[in-house]
């Protein structure tokens, strides 16, 4: 695929403040852009939650950033063969990128591409950034869209209610500004008990939290089969909600966990196309799965949670196939990610023994990549799914232009 000139600005945290820098989205993405520049010509800058920006009169956004005059790295793999599993944040001996970089203060509206990759800067200053970075979203295509992440709605943990009940696990929400934390106590008591029966083991969530941040299990724990807290027991709750805020609460289910236990023997032994337990984490790029090294449809990984944990964030990842069925429910969620803009984005899905619902929809992600797909570990071909999203950001910044020329030709009558 031939590329044309871009200017691409990323927004992206500062270097040091990765652990993998060549694995992480952001940095992979411009690691890959990069590349992309030097047989091209395309200019690409970066600029950081500390980076100085204002709004001209006239609406126009104007950033610190800086162009990146060379970018040098060693990609590195965290397997030995596409079978091989293995645990994010192992050591893996990588090596740090090296960006050289030249100050250039660059207007946002002018650019024909912003990408949104920054996570640590202050929740106020995200916030009046992506605001003005939405109204200069007039004049450029920004990926991901600023109104994908300001609303509510297109959380991790609230996304999957757009959907049929059906597709979801059985949750509740205590989420209403006008309820006392004695009320949200009381209704979700009302929740388990009616929903999901005395006798369930009930998963709770900060509704706003992430990597496995705070995840409480209620009712019979699955690690170990003794009774853990009661979800009938009033403080219960509003212990968790003074703690968190608000929660989701969410029937477990069980076939998350291994059934042949975590080693990575046994897991690598695990024959690709068996997919009766585990999580899998997908992605979808323009609302289909990207294509792996064998031009099929792939996934970002089938994890199990750790022997002493009870997510799969934080759990081990091994080598997958798609089954059938499994690729029949990630399409039926594509044109919903397309309609919202979510360019690239995914989500976790579960099998059930459930015959009438064989799948639930557990967590949404609006710009999921990271480790293994970056490094192909899962898909035996690094960075090849960062190149699709790539291409997917070229095509938006083409048809966009062809747009922009078409609204222009109109204007001047010559159509």
């Amino acid at each position: 695929m031939t590329h044309s000139a871009r200017k691409l600005l990323f927004f992206i945290d500062r270097i040091e403040h990765s652990s993998y820098p060549v694995t992480e989205t952001g940095y992979a993405l411009l690691y890959r852009a990069w590349m992309r520049a030097l047989s091209d010509d395309s200019e690409i800058y970066v600029t950081y939650p500390d980076s100085d920006w204002h709004e001209s009169p006239d609406g126009e956004l104007f950033v610190s950033a800086h162009r990146v005059l060379s970018f040098s790295a060693a990609p590195y793999v965290f397997y030995r063969s596409q079978r091989d599993s293995y645990r994010p944040g192992d050591d893996v001996g990588s090596e740090r990128c090296h960006l050289e970089l030249a100050a250039a203060p660059l207007c946002v509206n002018a650019v024909d591409a912003a990408v949104w990759r920054q996570e640590s800067g202050t929740p106020e200053h995200t916030r009046a950034l992506l605001t003005a970075l939405g109204r200069a979203e007039r004049d450029t295509t920004v990926y991901l869209s600023p109104t994908l992440a300001l609303e509510p709605r297109f959380g991790s943990k609230i996304l999957p209610r757009a959907f049929d009940e059906s597709l979801t696990p059985r949750t509740w929400f205590t989420e209403d500004p006008e309820a006392s934390a004695h009320d949200k106590a009381e209704r979700a008591r009302s929740f388990v008990r009616e929903q999901l029966g005395a006798a369930a083991t009930v998963i709770v969530k900060p509704l706003y939290g992430n990597n496995g941040e705070g995840i409480h299990v209620l009712g019979a724990d699955p690690r170990t089969g003794q009774a853990a807290q009661h979800p009938n027991e009033a403080r219960v709750w509003q212990t968790l909600l003074t703690r968190y805020g608000d929660l989701l609460v969410q029937e477990y289910v069980p076939s998350v966990r291994s059934a042949v236990g975590t080693s990575a023997e046994a897991l690598s032994a695990v024959p690709r196309d068996r997919h009766d337990f585990g999580e899998v984490r997908f992605l979808l790029i323009d609302g289909e799965l990207p294509r792996g090294a064998d031009s099929q449809p792939c996934v970002f990984a089938r994890r199990v949670p750790a022997d002493d944990s009870l997510v799969a964030d934080s759990g081990i990842s091994y080598a997958t196939t798609l089954s059938a069925a499994e690729l029949a429910f990630m399409q039926r969620l594509g044109p919903a990610y397309r309609r919202w803009g979510i360019y690239f984005g995914g989500g976790d899905l579960i099998r059930t023994a459930d015959p009438a619902r064989p799948f639930v929809f557990t967590d949404a992600a609006r710009s999921v990549c990271g480790h293994a797909v970056v490094t192909g570990a899962l898909n035996g071909a690094p960075y090849l799914i960062v190149d699709q999203i790539l291409d997917s950001l070229d095509w938006h910044v083409a048809r966009r232009s062809l747009n922009a020329e078409a609204q222009h030709t109109a204007a001047l009558g010559l159509h």
